[in-house]
């Protein structure tokens, strides 16, 4: 229909109200309403300003335009998209309107107050030229503030002599929406990656940055949209956000970052290469049935030089012998800066260097410095011998040393330089800093720290990094891993930490290992990391079916593992049988695991809808605990919690209040009544009581809960308004004349 019927469709009811009998539309008017070119009526804004005609807005567009769409719910959660990645309303003002939008009955309600808001917002002319590529479908949204953690990382300030390379790079996009940049490794591929995006980032309306960790399919699971709904699952993500990226267009550039992998080595290549996007990777493979772009050695010997005098005050004096340096690590980037660095800290003169490379015959004089094997990845060569060689120099002291072995683990997308020195109980930064003068350690955004990939490959084999030799490392890691209820913000990068351990580490502790790889794998089910959970079962099985390591207990909690995975409730039910049949005695070592198996299947029958079976299992893990003097522990809470939920659901509620009662006052007897533990169980309470239709008594505990969290979260208002959110959303459960009066009492 043309854009006035719509209008007149659209805003029927302050059309048909009789104080509005002189309100004509002008098309033109309308047109620029339209296009963004003028505000729209006050008279329209205010009409629909008021609660009740926003309820008639809602019914006229059930009414007029839903049954006009083939899909209405998408055009609804497109329009919550939208509304939710405007960075210009408060997270406040979101939570209010937002709140409509999960209820299905509320979801047109929903739509109308978000159009009544739009009316009356401060109006902001729009580019005409930008408004009308985008409603021809030319142009994507900007998603910056929407993907999180999607910016390009700022390019080396002391990047330079690529000039050439970077027009014929732009120039190369305008007949090519996806480009691989190859090289050997450390010759600057990524930072002429990161110059291009700063140099023409005019030319595109998003430029999203993602570090390849091996596997696309799960960077793209990885990658962090402000509206993902906690609970979805990886594959659900995954959906979301591929099918976001299918919408971009060629005014958004994507960068993948060190894809040093073939075309049949990462399946979702193919999926990636469908998106409409420019995308450029950068990789060491020489991808052939792509358009390819392959970055040679700087050829001009006074940039390389300039490049040295960066980092070598006194390379002037000695111009005739850097320059010889320069030829002889053939020109190679990042072996000059390593070399500048060296003679900087005076380790050794220019003369004793050059002597010393060429001893080593480091230089790359024969023909094959770049060998590529047959699937396009590029192999060890000549170069990899100038790094190896530089490093040997390097008097490192034995904290060094340590520093540089457990670094070999960080993700490439580096890690904060704090956490990394707290994981490593190191006192101060300054063996750190240290290395990062010498080159060896990157300085990325946000004071970030990382390898350098080929530096990685040298650290491995000259450090041979061990469960032994890491230990430090490893108990840090599993130390938060054990603090179930505390919440961490750097989670994906401990568990790349934890993947990269399991590639690259010498097990000569099997059992120290096996411990770890326990420790990690609850922490990562915690934050449904279900990729780096697959892994921990796979190395478990090897280690404990094939080369026979571990105890019955080890043996029970693979199994247990294995269950959690499992989607087919049957299947992880006998899984969970198989794991109690591991253990022919119940110990005080081994009480607590016995606990949590049957707790497990209690869970698992209680899915399946068989109660006695759910009921056995959950009261036997309960009693462990209590004989062994176990129930304050972090998995005594959510037992009893199911427990009760339990005997909510066959009509035990008095029951069920007793058991949280009790813990309850565990709680409170060995940590107190103000932590997060404690709130837990007075929400649970607070809900069987809601379900009961007790509300005075839900009201007491949910007041309690709530202040706890109030308390707790003083810093963190966003979770202190989620918690309120959730809380309200029982209204469903229990009829909308309770839920008003819970409402009310939240409310004040």
């Amino acid at each position: 229909m043309s854009q006035p019927d719509f209008l007149y469709e659209l805003f029927e009811d302050f059309m048909n109200d009789s104080i509005n009998e002189d309100f004509s539309m002008d098309n033109g008017l309308i047109c620029r309403w339209m296009t963004g070119q003028a505000k729209i009526s006050p008279k329209i804004s205010s009409y629909y300003a008021k609660p009740s005609n926003q309820k008639k807005l809602a019914e006229t567009i059930q009414r007029n335009l839903l049954p006009l769409m083939a899909d209405c719910n998408m055009v609804i959660q497109d329009i919550y998209t939208l509304f939710m990645q405007d960075d210009t309303i408060s997270d406040t003002k979101k939570q209010e309107i937002a709140s409509l939008y999960k209820p299905s009955d509320s979801r047109l309600l929903f739509l109308a107050k978000v159009l009544s808001f739009g009316m009356e917002r401060q109006f902001v002319k729009r580019d005409t030229k930008n408004q009308k590529l985008i409603a021809g479908g030319a142009l994507s949204p900007i998603v910056l503030d929407y993907i999180m953690d999607s910016e390009v990382p700022k390019p080396c300030r002391h990047f330079l002599g690529r000039e050439e390379e970077l027009e014929e790079l732009h120039t190369m996009f305008e007949e090519n929406r996806h480009i691989f940049l190859y090289g050997i490794a450390g010759i600057g591929k990524s930072e002429l990656a990161k110059v291009y995006a700063k140099q023409y980032r005019k030319q595109y309306t998003n430029i999203l940055y993602m570090e390849y960790t091996g596997d696309l399919h799960q960077d793209i699971t990885d990658m962090d949209f402000i509206d993902d709904p906690p609970e979805i699952s990886e594959q659900e993500r995954f959906q979301r956000h591929n099918r976001f990226l299918r919408s971009l267009k060629s005014d958004t550039l994507l960068i993948i970052d060190n894809f040093n992998a073939t075309s049949t080595q990462d399946s979702c290549l193919s999926v990636v290469l469908k998106y409409r996007c420019r995308i450029l990777f950068t990789t060491r493979s020489r991808l052939t049935e792509y358009c390819s772009f392959q970055l040679k050695e700087i050829k001009d010997i006074s940039s390389l030089f300039q490049l040295t005098s960066i980092f070598y005050s006194e390379a002037e004096d000695h111009r005739p012998v850097v320059e010889k340096i320069i030829k002889t690590v053939h020109s190679h980037t990042l072996a000059i800066e390593l070399a500048a660095k060296l003679l900087e800290n005076g380790i050794l003169t220019p003369n004793q260097l050059l002597t010393k490379l060429q001893e080593e015959k480091a230089s790359l004089h024969n023909e094959d410095k770049i060998k590529i094997i047959k699937d396009g990845q590029s192999s060890k060569a000549t170069y990899y011998n100038h790094i190896h060689t530089l490093f040997s120099l390097y008097s490192l002291s034995q904290t060094q040393q340590d520093i540089m072995c457990n670094m070999c683990f960080l993700p490439s997308s580096g890690i904060s330089a704090r956490i990394f020195a707290k994981w490593l109980e190191l006192p101060t930064l300054n063996d750190v800093n240290d290395l990062i003068e010498t080159g060896f350690v990157q300085e990325n955004i946000r004071h970030s720290i990382s390898l350098h990939p080929l530096i990685q490959e040298i650290a491995v084999s000259e450090n041979r990094p061990s469960i032994t030799t890491c230990r430090t490392l490893l108990a840090s890691l599993q130390k938060i891993c054990l603090m179930h209820g505390v919440e961490i913000s750097y989670y994906k990068k401990l568990f790349q930490t934890v993947e990269n351990i399991m590639q690259l580490i010498e097990k000569d502790d099997i059992s120290q290992y096996l411990l770890f790889l326990e420790n990690i794998f609850p922490y990562m089910e915690k934050y449904h990391y279900q990729k780096g959970m697959a892994e921990i079962i796979q190395e478990l099985k090897q280690l404990i079916k094939t080369d026979n390591h571990g105890t019955a207990s080890d043996r029970a909690l693979l199994l247990d593992y294995q269950a959690t995975m499992e989607a087919k409730p049957q299947k992880a039910i006998q899984l969970e049988k198989e794991a109690l049949s591991q253990i022919k005695e119940t110990t005080k070592d081994n009480a607590h695991l016995v606990s949590n198996l049957h707790a497990n299947l209690g869970g698992l029958y209680r899915m399946q809808g068989q109660m006695e079976a759910a009921r056995e299992h959950m009261e036997t893990g309960i009693s462990l605990l209590e004989e062994y003097g176990l129930l304050y522990t972090n998995d005594s809470i959510p037992q009893i919690s199911n427990y009760a939920a339990l005997l909510a659901e066959i009509q035990e509620t008095e029951r069920a209040i007793s058991s949280l009662q009790k813990l309850a006052r565990i709680i409170k007897e060995y940590n107190s009544d103000h932590c997060l533990d404690y709130a837990q169980v007075q929400e649970s309470m607070g809900n069987i009581c809601l379900i009961t239709a007790n509300i005075s008594q839900a009201r007491t505990h949910f007041k309690k809960a709530l202040k706890i969290y109030e308390n707790i979260w003083s810093d963190e208002p966003e979770l202190i308004e989620a918690k309120y959110q959730e809380i309200q959303e029982l209204y469903p459960q229990v009829g909308f004349s309770i839920g008003k009066r819970l409402s009310d009492f939240l409310a004040k």
